[in-house]
């Protein structure tokens, strides 16, 4: 006689790929304007050497500039809001174990220029290293729609109306084992925080 194990409890939200409007115009704005000028860079691919101050790999997987988020030493803005609004997706959703933020992984504000055919390929988010413990993945849409033309965040397998994706405020969250991938912007600039969310292993 074979022997099976029991059933095991299965979640049915662990395709979730989330989006809604979170953050209003005027938060989009402020985010934006912190930006420093002088902390853009190039965004490469694969993961940062040990000091993380230049791409492993740039390549054609990827273009775009990014800077470390900005964040308010004073009120934690708006890292403290991201965390809430997460946490609160999480716990109807995907229910996954979270750390939260670590400290050598912290989000990024990315900027995809036409000049630049800004773009991310298809991939997904978790990695080796300090990749490993990424749970969620998410994007804030910080520009209005009205600024750029392509630059659509796609999932594999997920329909998602992109004119709902593109509004602007609007915070995506989704497994990091999903596949994704960000168009080409063809005309105009795209900006957009983009981050992680850690945990301890699946298991």
């Amino acid at each position: 006689m074979i022997v099976l194990p029991s059933m095991p409890l299965r979640n049915p939200n662990v395709g979730l790929v989330y989006h809604g409007q979170h953050f209003d115009a005027d938060e989009c704005v402020a985010i934006v304007t912190s930006a420093i000028d002088s902390e853009w860079r190039e965004g490469g691919v694969g993961g940062y050497g040990e000091d993380k101050s230049v791409p492993s790999a740039v390549g054609k997987a990827r273009s775009c500039l990014e800077q470390r988020l900005p964040v308010d030493q004073r009120t934690g803005a708006p890292l403290n809001k991201i965390s809430l609004e997460i946490s609160g997706v999480n716990s109807n959703g995907w229910r996954f174990d979270l750390s939260g933020f670590v400290a050598d992984d912290m989000p990024y504000l990315m900027r995809y220029p036409d000049t630049m055919q800004a773009h991310n390929d298809w991939h997904i988010d978790m990695g080796r290293a300090y990749a490993a413990s990424r749970k969620l993945g998410f994007t804030i849409q910080l520009s209005d729609p009205a600024d750029y033309e392509g630059g659509d965040l796609e999932f594999h397998n997920v329909e998602i109306d992109s004119a709902s994706m593109r509004k602007q405020g609007t915070l995506a969250i989704f497994p990091t084992y999903w596949l994704h991938r960000v168009i080409p912007v063809t005309k105009g600039t795209r900006d957009a925080i983009v981050g992680w969310v850690h945990g301890p292993s699946f298991r």
